[in-house]
């Protein structure tokens, strides 16, 4: 299968190095240092937990152009980027894309990108079970056990089901329909956003936290957020998820823990992207003053002091 990872992160660059094991013909979108990298040393990941790297060649673009076809494009860019992507993926001849990753409102994207595109396109969305950290020696992945994915649809039809089955068949990664995912992604979305906010202003530093931090506004923001999801009609998921957070306490025990792990520091977001989430989310917000609120408001006004405004998908 011929396929395109629109984006050389940690998502892609995993994605694209479990891809080439399946005997698809791979090509990554990189641009800058990313792009020099790849063409200088190919596609080397250092995979943590398994303790080794890997190295794989692999062709890059830094333009996708209207007339280059690709049996499935996976977009594996930051939400904060989905704006800036969807210009080129409707002016391409390819009809099935995939968007990887955080996702508050696929329907609002889908609706765009159709309107944008001069054939109809046929959009799935996913979120592939990987994290990671950038350093100077490259890129060092986070997993548990082999790749996997979510992988839904806004709409009942799922026809991607045989060409991803083809992409995947000589792999070890395994993906999964969800039929729920949008709600699934609403909820990771806005845990990662939560908790990357409440980080963030405390510089990502889990010694910082652990000395002053304060994990009842944290865990009473989870709460908060998630009972205004549920409050516009979605599902909390997953369930054991739902239980941890409706009880600020129990949350707050789990945090002690976590930011008492190595993990804690291996793990974070790229808050532009959290930026972008937190405008987002702020139709289910109500105005109401809460630690929630509070707690996002903070993080966007430090946040704003030395970034300019981000485009968003209108």
């Amino acid at each position: 299968m011929k396929i395109l990872i629109y984006g050389a992160g940690i998502q892609g660059s995993y994605l694209a190095h479990s891809l080439i094991k399946g005997n698809n013909q791979v090509t990554l979108l990189a641009r800058g240092k990313r792009k020099k990298e790849l063409l200088e040393r190919g596609l080397v990941l250092h995979h943590v937990i398994q303790h080794k790297h890997t190295k794989d060649p692999v062709h890059v673009i830094e333009t996708l152009q209207p007339d280059d076809f690709y049996d499935l494009i996976f977009v594996t860019m930051k939400y904060s980027d989905f704006p800036a992507v969807l210009d080129p993926l409707a002016q391409n001849c390819s009809s099935t894309i995939l968007f990887i990753g955080n996702q508050i409102d696929a329907a609002h994207l889908e609706k765009k990108l159709q309107e944008k595109s001069r054939l109809p396109k046929d959009i799935y969305f996913g979120f592939q079970m990987t994290g990671g950290t950038k350093t100077e020696k490259g890129l060092s992945v986070l997993r548990f056990g082999k790749g996997q994915m979510k992988i839904g649809s806004l709409h009942e039809s799922f026809a991607i089901a045989p060409i991803l089955d083809r992409v995947f068949k000589h792999t070890n990664y395994v993906w999964h329909y969800d039929p729920k995912l949008d709600d699934w992604l609403k909820n990771h979305a806005t845990m990662i956003m939560i908790q990357n906010s409440f980080e963030y202003l405390y510089d990502f530093s889990a010694e910082t936290i652990r000395k002053s931090g304060d994990l009842s506004t944290l865990a009473d923001s989870f709460k908060e957020g998630f009972d205004l999801l549920a409050a516009a009609g979605h599902e909390i998921l997953p369930k054991g998820q739902k239980f941890v957070f409706e009880h600020p306490s129990l949350t707050k025990k789990l945090f002690t823990l976590y930011y008492r792990l190595p993990i804690s520091q291996m793990v974070q977001g790229d808050f532009r992207e959290i930026y972008t989430l937190i405008l987002d989310f702020e139709r289910y917000q109500t105005n109401t003053p809460s630690e929630l609120e509070t707690l996002l408001l903070a993080a966007k006004r430090k946040y704003e002091k030395s970034h300019e405004p981000l485009a968003k998908i209108s």
